[in-house]
């Protein structure tokens, strides 16, 4: 399951950017997304504040769920509805 939400710092409470990945994984550099902040060369290493250097948390996290799983959601959905009009028509 992915999840989105800002990239919060523990100490000033700047917002450095938003981070998309698995949710209960480490904040690293490799889903994190900033106009302001340029990634280091270790796409693995933990993101620290823009501002002051200090820890971050996620902060405002959601659910991140893609526009290509809907489409197969809605996909199943009319072809379970198709198979249950079968059998009612044949019953």
């Amino acid at each position: 399951m992915l999840v989105k939400g800002d990239v919060k710092c523990l100490h000033c409470g700047y917002i450095s950017g938003q981070w998309v990945g698995p949710s209960g994984a480490p904040l690293t550099f490799s889903g994190f997304t900033s106009e302001r902040h340029a990634p280091p060369a270790d796409p693995a290493a933990p993101i620290r504040c823009a501002r002051c250097d200090g820890p971050v948390l996620l902060d405002d996290a959601g659910l991140v769920i893609s526009s290509h799983r809907l489409r197969r959601i809605r996909r199943l959905r009319e072809q379970i509805a198709a198979l249950e009009a079968r059998r009612n028509r044949a019953a």
